[in-house]
């Protein structure tokens, strides 16, 4: 008898134990950070609406743009959700000689394309966080944008990737987090780590926007640079200052500096930090 009263208040304790354990840990995943959403790739409808034959300003497709591929920024009361809020400057450098040359203008209108997460080594982060610019973060990678949707930052969001072509395009996309680019395969190449992606050009987004000016353009994407660059009708556009990346173009970096004279800009500083974390040209137009 005396045993069995034993074993019954052994058995209430371990129960009283599992349940003060499972309270804890419900209060603490209450207080804790909500889970960084999941995106799936849009799904790439075979609407016509790519290929040669599409002008960058077709209406159809800057509609399409509108519909689909542009996520609008939050309300201003809903605040940053930064993993290190702390850090002033994420850039490696690019945002430093950018507000300079700028002259610390206010309220300006940036795009970012390879915009990672929103947050790591981000070169417009700055401009919005202490100047007031919005603009627009495009990033193809399907997994990056999950995570930069929910930075909440105060500009608008795509997840597409700009053409290399002056038209609409779909490509298959390597998923390799702060190096994913747009792949040698086809779309539809079926391997793991590979995403179908839609394109597309600079300027249709522009129009999307109706914008024709931005202060700031920052280009990053894996050695795709100069292909991007051609896309873009220059006399239609006043794109004031741009930082690019020169260190994977197969046609060197001297084309890509070539190109963008060519057009009246000029280097104005080189911004490298070890281990390949920045290799860009600061372009400013004459």
């Amino acid at each position: 008898m005396e045993l069995s009263v034993w074993r019954l208040g052994k058995t209430k304790g371990i129960l009283l134990l599992l349940f003060l354990l499972v309270c804890f840990i419900m209060i603490y995943h209450r207080g804790s950070s909500p889970p960084v959403p999941v995106f799936h790739s849009i799904i790439i409808d075979n609407d016509g609406l790519n290929g040669k034959s599409i002008s960058q300003d077709d209406d159809r497709l800057i509609a399409k743009i509108r519909a689909v591929y542009l996520k609008p920024p939050p309300p201003a009361s809903v605040p940053l959700n930064l993993t290190d809020p702390e850090e002033f400057d994420t850039s490696m450098g690019q945002a430093q000689t950018i507000k300079k040359l700028l002259k610390y203008k206010r309220n300006g209108f940036f795009i970012e394309c390879g915009a990672l997460d929103g947050e790591i080594r981000s070169n417009t982060l700055y401009f919005e966080r202490y100047l007031g610019w919005t603009g627009l973060l495009i990033e193809g990678d399907p997994s990056n944008y999950a995570a930069m949707v929910h930075k909440h930052r105060k500009a608008w969001l795509s997840p597409a990737c700009l053409s290399l072509k002056p038209y609409p395009s779909v490509v298959s996309f390597k998923q390799n987090f702060n190096m994913g680019q747009v792949s040698e395969y086809p779309a539809g190449h079926s391997q793991s780590g590979f995403v179908d992606v839609q394109c597309f050009p600079l300027y249709s987004f522009l129009l999307a926007l109706d914008k024709t000016t931005i202060d700031y353009f920052s280009l990053d994407v894996e050695g795709a640079e100069l292909d991007v660059l051609k896309t873009i009708p220059w006399s239609k556009v006043n794109i004031k200052v741009l930082s690019v990346e020169f260190i994977h173009g197969p046609e060197g970096k001297d084309a890509l500096q070539n190109y963008m004279e060519s057009l009246g800009y000029r280097v104005v500083d080189t911004v490298i930090h070890s281990n390949n974390l920045a290799n860009d040209f600061i372009f400013v137009k004459d």
